[in-house]
């Protein structure tokens, strides 16, 4: 089996090439994992931490319970990101050891379909693309005329999805979970290490946005790897020139964009 994985190395276009990740920690990175597994040289550098609102952040933390509690008022449940989906089940774990029934869940891309899936809930998520537009392209999310809706998110965030729903007749309600904090230092790093890298992968806008505008020399040198167009559209305003977008941010698909960007 390690020889199988070592010619598969050998093959690839990635062997040796130096690829650098800042998006945050994650307990199993499947995409790092494929990446190393087709030899590139992979640095993680994280320069965003996810920070779940706890119980000592008390008014934050009643009206994430107030909403949980309410679940069952809910006619759909949309989980947002990875995050989400797994804070989201801690909750529900704490107040509901069996869902309400009636609660359609939706999620916005295949991973926090998963996420969910493990824990027996199941939930419709869009093919291709998988980002708010495509979600809201599905046919259960077209008429939402007297339907309550929750949202599953961080703070802050896109606000396409909720004012669209909210056009659509729903009455809408974000449960924020947690806050995205950008760790200054781990940037001043990331930028430095840039300076040695093929290729940059970037998972969301505000990673970019945190890494800031790059000199010229760097921006042409240097590839960079994105979900979305919509993330390419800011790696532009910031100066990048060597841009592929993926089709979406699964692991597969960023690695083939990765392939193509080298």
């Amino acid at each position: 089996m390690v020889q199988s994985h070592d010619s598969d190395a050998q093959r690839s276009p990635l062997t040796a090439k130096r690829v650098l990740v800042v998006r945050p920690e994650r307990e199993a990175d499947r995409f790092i994992a494929l990446l190393e597994k087709n030899g590139a040289k992979v640095t993680h550098t994280p320069v965003m931490a996810i920070e779940p609102i706890s119980d000592n952040k008390a008014a934050e933390s009643q009206a994430i319970r107030n909403l949980i509690l309410e679940l069952d008022n809910f006619h759909k449940a949309i989980v947002v990101s990875g995050n989400a989906a797994e804070l989201a089940l801690e909750w529900f774990d704490r107040y509901w050891p069996m869902l309400p029934v009636g609660v359609e869940f939706f999620a916005i891309g295949q991973h926090s379909a998963e996420i969910l899936a493990a824990e027996n809930i199941v939930a419709r998520a869009p093919n291709g693309r998988q980002n708010s537009e495509a979600l809201l392209a599905l046919p259960q999310l077209e008429d939402l005329s007297d339907q309550r809706v929750i949202i599953f998110r961080g703070c802050g965030g896109r606000e396409i999805l909720g004012q669209t729903l909210s056009e659509r007749g729903a009455r809408v309600d974000y449960c924020e979970l947690y806050r995205r904090e950008i760790i200054q230092q781990q940037v001043l790093k990331a930028r430095h290490q840039l300076l040695q890298s093929d290729c940059l992968v970037a998972h969301s806008g505000e990673l970019l946005q945190a890494m800031g505008p790059l000199p010229v020399e760097l921006a042409v040198a240097v590839a960079l790897v994105v979900p979305s167009e919509r993330v390419a559209a800011i790696a532009r305003d910031l100066g990048y020139q060597n841009i592929v977008s993926a089709e979406n941010a699964l692991p597969e698909s960023m690695l083939a964009a990765v392939e193509k960007a080298i």
